[in-house]
């Protein structure tokens, strides 16, 4: 994993709605009393998607898929596009901004299994979602989109 620089004022970072059926995938972080989207800072170098796709594997051992995809349309020799995020955000963050790429992903493969950054994962339906006090209003309004 290459260092990051956590000086810069701007950080861009990448999140995930992980789906499977009717449920979203929330980790518990030890940092945080809310239930957050798995996600992390994008490496140099990295793009958005492939920083969502690595930040799931180092979160919760998952293998996804991105469900978004590139307009394969708008290629040529020196253009290569890349997926539009389903959202992006901007998320105050102590005394920075992250700018968020939010993707949603399908799993396939791999067992689910947390990393030290979390104390419980979570499979929630639309319901439990705004059920959880912990689930905050944004995750909420999102999933409200995806879970339909």
């Amino acid at each position: 994993m290459e260092s990051y620089d956590f000086s810069r004022p701007t950080h861009f970072v990448a999140s995930v709605f992980v789906l499977n059926a009717d449920k979203v995938l929330l980790l518990k972080q030890t940092k945080s009393k809310y239930w957050l989207l798995p996600g992390g800072h994008i490496d140099d170098g990295e793009l958005p998607h492939e920083a969502a796709i690595r930040e799931v594997k180092e979160e919760t051992n998952l293998d996804i898929e991105i469900i978004q995809v590139a307009d394969d349309g708008a290629r040529t020799e020196i253009v290569t596009p890349l997926p539009i995020p389903f959202a992006m955000r901007l998320l105050p963050c102590r005394d920075k901004k992250d700018i968020d790429f939010l993707f949603t992903a399908s799993v396939v493969g791999g067992e689910l299994k947390i990393d030290e950054e979390s104390e419980e994962a979570k499979w929630f339906t639309k319901k439990e979602l705004f059920a959880n006090p912990n689930v905050g209003p944004n995750t909420r309004y999102y999933a409200s989109l995806i879970l339909k």
